[in-house]
């Protein structure tokens, strides 16, 4: 009986054991199946619509594995993929990567190929080619960095992924653009790209491009310098010992506030080289009472709205008003029906004394010294998404995160330092009436307050009065958006053409704005003066008249306004949709940054 039992106790243990090892075994393979390998297999079947190959790509790099993104990549530079669906296969790579730090198996050299290609997808490989750091793309990538042929996009790109590469050849590469036989735009594109090489050089070299060139924007070089741990130290000190024009670092100082940076070494030493006083005074309980009596008795309201659309003081690219500007602040056009004038003065001398939790900033430091501040939009266990003070979101992977800290508020400390006492009395005038009745009051009319204007208006418009329609909506209509820059009504609906002439180079300035309509019906169009002005809705000219109506589908339509300035004598447009009577449309005018 003792040697069954044993017996049977050691054939049962090894069952057990064998159980239990298929058991595991099975985990394991059901582990590393991939979450999407059924859409793989799909894929693969070559069943797969071209007009759903894009969404199914999308979830295979949202969740896929390298060799399975190596797949899509063998698709994608083998021409098996076309179109816009290889634009969005590439995008959803770049995600991957961003979010996940996931990228394809295998060999990454044939980027190069479609570093060639055309747009977008050669602006597309560029970035990517910098995130997966190929160095075998590193001899194109200098190609055009160098180029004069290349386009500033382009060439930012490239430069961007020199950077990310590193080693030697980039810094030779960068080191050539800083030359002064460069453009000074192009100097300062390479003293930013080697503030993350080489901190030494790059503070050398931007401070010699500062000192010597007599044009340029020196913001990418700044921008660098504040987006790197320790650099604005760095620059201060310099600047401590070395001279540069005044007017170059208000440019920086004007900057750094736009940004909602005040870094305290380095705003001091650019106040010192623009002529201005780095110090904060803060005010003393009379002092401050005495302003607050002189924005109510003194201020005006009119010269504030100009002060605050002014651009070195970038009001509006964070803070909207009737719905038209920056979408990183409040909208601010009830803050004066809503908040009393000590309440504005505190804000804007001593904006980090009461943040709102929703404009809460965080200042995020990587591993790799990066420093990204913003507001955060969303955050998981993988990544944060901030948007800056531009509006621009920014995806930090989770694992890239050295630090992180509150940062107070967007509007830095200081700004104050480029008004008068008068301006200021004056700016604080005209937030304590937005919101409240009159010519302040919140608009009721469905006015246009935010524009589009064409940089460059294509030769269809200059030489053709009345166009084809469908050459229109190419040129036109479906122009991308960096095609044009926004401008903004003020509060009662006029855009003032004094701030369109430097857009325009021949008098002639190309408006266009959208109207979301939700309920087709007939909508009517109305504008201040039509004279020397060309209408279209969508493609369809209308006459050049002061009111027009039109028969609207649902969906999103554009008005565009082709205006000679020259021939104009009044002071701006003003324009409004509105609806007939009898009419059934139901639509919204389209505002925002």
């Amino acid at each position: 009986m003792r040697i069954r039992s044993r017996i049977f106790s050691a054939v049962s243990l090894s069952v057990i054991a064998i159980l239990l090892s298929s058991s595991c075994h099975e985990q394991v393979l059901a582990q590393s199946q991939s979450s999407v390998a059924p859409m793989m297999r799909l894929l693969k079947s070559g069943r797969v619509p071209a007009s759903r190959q894009g969404t199914i790509i999308e979830l295979i790099c949202r969740k896929g594995n390298p060799e399975e993104l190596g797949f899509i990549w063998e698709q994608i530079v083998n021409d098996k993929i076309q179109g816009d669906v290889k634009e969005k296969s590439l995008i959803a790579l770049k995600e991957a990567f961003q979010n996940r730090k996931i990228k394809p198996a295998g060999s990454l050299a044939d980027i190069s190929k479609l570093i060639d290609a055309k747009p977008p997808v050669n602006q597309i490989a560029i970035e990517l080619a910098g995130l997966w750091k190929v160095s075998g793309a590193a001899d194109k990538l200098q190609e055009l960095a160098l180029s004069a042929k290349t386009n500033e996009k382009l060439r930012t790109a490239a430069i961007n992924a020199l950077v990310s590469i590193g080693g030697p050849e980039s810094i030779k590469a960068m080191q050539k653009l800083t030359k002064e036989n460069s453009p000074a735009d192009i100097r300062y594109l390479g003293a930013a790209a080697l503030v993350t090489l080489d901190l030494k050089q790059a503070i050398t070299a931007g401070i010699n491009i500062m000192s010597t060139a007599k044009a340029g924007d020196p913001t990418p070089f700044i921008e660098a310098v504040l987006d790197t741990q320790g650099a604005a130290d760095q620059l201060a000190a310099a600047l401590s010992t070395q001279q540069i024009p005044e007017d170059v670092a208000k440019k920086q100082l004007r900057y750094m506030y736009s940004v909602g940076r005040s870094d305290k070494a380095l705003s001091d030493a650019l106040s010192k080289a623009a002529g201005m006083s780095g110090e904060d005074k803060e005010l003393t309980e009379e002092e401050f009472k005495q302003l607050l009596a002189d924005v109510i008795a003194k201020g005006n309201a009119e010269r504030g709205e100009q002060i605050f659309r002014r651009a070195d003081l970038s009001c509006m690219k964070c803070h909207s008003v009737s719905k038209a500007g920056g979408e990183v602040g409040p909208d601010l056009s009830p803050i004066g029906a809503s908040s009393p004038v000590d309440y504005l003065v505190r804000s804007i001398l001593y904006p980090n004394q009461a943040v709102k939790e929703a404009y809460q900033t965080y200042v995020i430091i990587t591993i790799e010294g990066k420093i990204m501040r913003g507001i955060i939009v969303d955050r998981n266990e993988e990544r944060v998404i901030l948007k800056d003070a531009n509006g621009k979101e920014i995806v930090i992977p989770v694992d890239d995160i050295d630090d992180e800290a509150e940062g107070g508020s967007l509007m830095p400390q200081g700004l104050t330092k480029f008004l008068t006492r008068d301006e200021l009395l004056d700016l604080v005038k005209y937030l304590s009436v937005l919101g409240k009745p009159g010519p302040y009051a919140i608009r009721s009319r469905p006015t246009i307050q935010r524009w589009l204007a064409m940089r460059e208006i294509p030769n269809l418009l200059l030489t053709n009065e009345n166009p084809d329609e469908e050459l229109f909506e190419e040129q036109i209509l479906r122009a991308p958006a960096t095609a044009f820059v926004p401008q903004y009504a003020m509060v009662a609906g006029l855009l003032p053409f004094e701030e369109l002439k430097s857009l325009s180079s021949d008098s002639k300035i190309l408006l266009q704005a959208e109207l979301d309509v939700t309920e087709a019906g007939t909508v009517g169009f109305r504008i201040n003066s039509a004279q020397d002005t060309r209408i279209w809705i969508d493609s369809q000219r209308l006459k050049s008249q002061p009111e027009n109506e039109v028969e609207l589908s649902k969906g999103i339509h554009k008005l565009t306004l082709l205006i000679d300035l020259s021939k104009r004598n009044d002071a701006g447009v003003q324009a409004e949709f509105f609806k007939p009577a009898g009419s059934k449309a139901s639509f919204t005018v389209v505002g925002g940054k």
